[in-house]
């Protein structure tokens, strides 16, 4: 690993980590783990590490010396390791208080074609979500879950942002997160026979009463409108979570959380 002082915020290296942190003019191809833990998950994960930018104050911690040690460990190791002066960092950072390291990771093209599915697939579709904060708990419920891909179609909101990242926890290393249209994710369905599930508050049919032990994929709609008409015209079926007290909904990701574990629980429980 090649390690090196920055002092200018107009340094090349620093240039392109804002514009991954703003993932605008073009660079989406890069994306930021910030925070000790966040880089920690992405260097066991072998993900493509660009750069890693840190203060002294960190690296002299336990913890910093902990995480460039894993680092350091990393079958294909960052190009470049980078100490900023802490206001350097700042600009960077998508947080009002850094935590000392953030690490610009290549955002290699997914498809689901590449994902290994279980003989009864289990993912989860996001349509519409339009909160990075739900939309990353989404993805780290998935991960809980065992899901084998969590499938984002357009509207959503952007699942590689800092916001979104943060909230994954890091499961954003651990699970397929796969940018699709409706075509393409109506084909793969259909070819994997997996059926489209979404909730409505409306349907006849408990998610406790449906069998989810089979290919389930589930529909999760935007916080205010729900799953698009497309989509609920393509579904297999429509299930409620029942509600016993007086709200009139739940958020999104507690819904995802809710239906991803009930499938779980079909597909772990011994029957009598």
């Amino acid at each position: 690993m090649v390690r090196k002082k920055i002092s200018s915020a107009d340094n090349q290296f620093v240039r392109k980590a804002v514009a991954a942190k703003t993932r605008r003019h073009g660079r989406k191809d890069y994306f930021l783990a910030e925070g000790p833990h966040l880089v920690e998950m992405a260097a066991a994960s072998s993900a493509p590490i660009e750069e890693v930018f840190f203060t002294l104050d960190f690296i002299r911690t336990a913890e910093g010396k902990k995480v460039l040690d894993r680092l350091s460990q990393m079958k294909s190791s960052p190009g470049l390791l980078v100490e900023l002066p802490a206001n350097i960092l700042a600009k960077i950072s998508d947080t009002e208080a850094p935590q000392g390291i953030i690490a610009v990771v290549s955002q290699l093209p997914a498809s689901l074609f590449g994902v290994k599915a279980r003989k009864e697939p289990l993912i989860a579709v996001c349509d519409g979500v339009g909160d990075p904060g739900n939309l990353g708990t989404i993805i780290r419920v998935s991960d809980a879950a065992g899901a084998d891909a969590v499938i984002v179609l357009p509207g959503s909101c952007d699942p590689f942002s800092p916001k979104a990242i943060r909230a994954t926890a890091g499961s954003i290393f651990n699970v397929s997160v796969i940018d699709m249209g409706y075509s393409g994710l109506f084909d793969y369905l259909a070819d994997m026979n997996i059926d489209l599930i979404v909730t409505d508050v409306n349907a006849s049919i408990s998610l406790y009463s449906s069998d989810l032990k089979k290919p389930v994929a589930f529909a999760l709609g935007n916080e205010a409108r729900g799953v698009t008409e497309i989509l609920a015209s393509r579904a297999a079926g429509a299930v409620r979570i029942p509600i016993l007290g007086k709200a009139e909904s739940l958020n999104v990701a507690v819904a995802s959380a809710i239906c991803l574990y009930e499938a779980v629980r079909q597909r772990t429980v011994p029957t009598s």
